[in-house]
């Protein structure tokens, strides 16, 4: 059977060929076991010695890489996804290490690479038109990403229209009598940090109303004590990787499309049309788009293949249960927001304790009584009980 009827038989019974994976473990905040090539042994090599979480490390090299490839890699197809990522890596504290994976990866491509160019900050659509002047392919860091949301409050700043339009697009104009702003081939990627709590709470209507919440990839995760004084990673392991990255550069020198095979496209086809039309599930299709062509690169593949889809279809599934537990909550007033805090994390964790589910929705920060106000109101309304035997709150 040739290449074009097998795609067809394929397609059209996708479910029973082909059927949907999920990640193997049965935590759906887990993140799945997809961290291979060049940079899952950047996240291996940096993680053994640094108190980082190992897919902060693993998702901060891809985008980094995007960045770079993100005008000569794309897929076989009319709409010509681009690799490029706005990534948030989320944590409850400092402990969790998020701005050292900000920091040692882009560090890593900074001293690898002369033309990698990454800017820490900005102010304006006018300051981000002046460095894309200089290098049209540009990655925004922010340790704090609430400096990034402050910038776009400030009156008149056409910051948040702009960065949200170059998510998708390579040009944004915005022309007044008094400036003006004229992005042409404009590749722009992001990788910030924030807390679990400012990120939940930091937004307002602006942000919401153009959809630049799920133009964001969220990526969880919490550090552990591991080294009391860390140990400097070998000369000999930081030239492999550098290696590697070179190699994978050299492999891109020239622009590529890259084919999808018969079984992959199946395999992609029964999870795209069974995705769920929610808020949470916005722009994941476009994301998993650009993590085929990442996940490619990065494994040094000259297709897409079954495997590809099938790690960036687990992946996938992992954002969407990220994205309904972290999604901005827009109720009014503590009480309310708290109650919604509740409703998520035992529907995304099952049921919990009393004093974890204290702990996951920082009723230390909140108060004690607003906790205990918003459980009454649960409890009324019927949503959430008491597991008198096991000890432990669930949803109805």
């Amino acid at each position: 059977m040739d290449d074009f009827n097998l795609r067809e038989t394929l397609l059209a019974d996708s479910k029973k060929v082909i059927p949907f994976t999920k990640p193997g473990d049965p935590d759906p905040l887990a993140f799945p076991e997809i961290m291979t090539g060049a940079a899952g042994e950047f996240a291996e090599v940096y993680s053994a010695a640094l108190e980082v979480p190992m897919h902060f490390l693993y998702i901060s090299y891809l985008t980094c890489l995007g960045s770079i490839i993100a005008h000569k890699v794309t897929l076989n197809s009319e709409i010509a996804p681009q690799p490029r990522l706005f990534v948030v890596l989320l944590g409850e504290s400092a402990d969790d290490r998020k701005s050292t994976a900000l920091n040692k990866t882009t560090g890593f491509f900074r001293d690898t690479l002369t033309d990698f160019q990454a800017c820490w900050g900005i102010g304006s659509a006018e300051g981000l038109q002046k460095l894309m002047e200089q290098s049209q392919n540009l990655l925004l860091c922010f340790d704090e990403f609430k400096q990034f949301i402050s910038k776009c409050r400030i009156d008149g700043s056409v910051l948040l229209p702009c960065v949200n339009t170059l998510f998708e697009s390579n040009r944004y104009q915005n022309i007044t009598s008094k400036s003006e702003v004229n992005l042409e081939r404009a590749y722009l990627s992001m990788l910030a940090a924030s807390t679990v709590q400012t990120y939940e709470r930091t937004w307002d209507s602006s942000f919401t109303d153009i959809g630049f919440n799920n133009r964001l990839f969220l990526v969880p995760g919490s550090g552990e004590k591991k080294f009391s004084f860390p140990k400097k990673i070998s000369f000999e392991d930081k030239a492999k990787l550098r290696d590697r990255l070179g190699a994978i550069l050299r492999a891109v020198a020239e622009e590529t499309e890259f084919d999808i095979t018969p079984e992959a496209e199946a395999l992609y086809h029964n999870w795209y049309m069974s995705l769920e039309r929610t808020i949470h599930a916005k722009r994941l299709d476009t994301y998993s788009l650009r993590f085929m062509i990442l996940l490619a690169v990065n494994e040094r593949r000259g297709r897409i293949d079954r495997d590809i889809v099938d790690k960036v279809v687990q992946l996938m599934d992992w954002q969407l249960e990220v994205r309904r537990l972290h999604d901005p909550i827009d109720a009014d007033g503590q009480a309310a927001k708290t109650e919604e805090k509740i409703r998520r994390t035992l529907r995304a964790k099952g049921p919990l304790t009393d004093r974890d589910l204290k702990r996951h929705v920082h009723a230390d920060r909140t108060g004690l009584w607003i906790y205990q106000t918003a459980i009454r109101n649960l409890q009324a309304a019927r949503e959430i009980r008491w597991m008198k035997v096991e000890k432990q709150w669930q949803l109805f």
